[in-house]
């Protein structure tokens, strides 16, 4: 897979935040997803769960998180437009120990 250069400024004490299609584009969305997803396996987990909120660039960016993840060889459950919350709570109910 080929990696995006990842602009640090987007990396906050709890999340990540940037502007969608400047400093947050499918391609930077999708390494980030192939490191989330290559950490898990390292971490010998199996399945992420991912959701979005209402925001028009929900889908896309969480396909290309989903694709980043895939590639790295690890499951994906996509939830989905939800709440955060639910986010957790189908993290625990399905045991995948992550969610996005």
């Amino acid at each position: 897979m080929t990696h995006t250069p990842t602009p640090k400024e987007i990396f906050k004490a709890y999340d990540i935040r940037g502007i969608v299609g400047k400093s947050l584009t499918p391609a930077i969305v999708e390494t980030i997803g192939h490191a989330l997803g290559s950490e898990a396996l390292a971490r010998q987990q199996k399945t992420i769960c991912i959701g979005y909120d209402g925001r028009l660039s929900g889908p896309t960016l969480a396909a290309a998180l989903s694709s980043g993840i895939r590639k790295a060889g690890i499951d994906v459950i996509n939830l989905g437009l939800v709440a955060t919350p639910v986010v957790y709570y189908a993290a625990y109910q399905l045991k995948t120990n992550c969610g996005v």
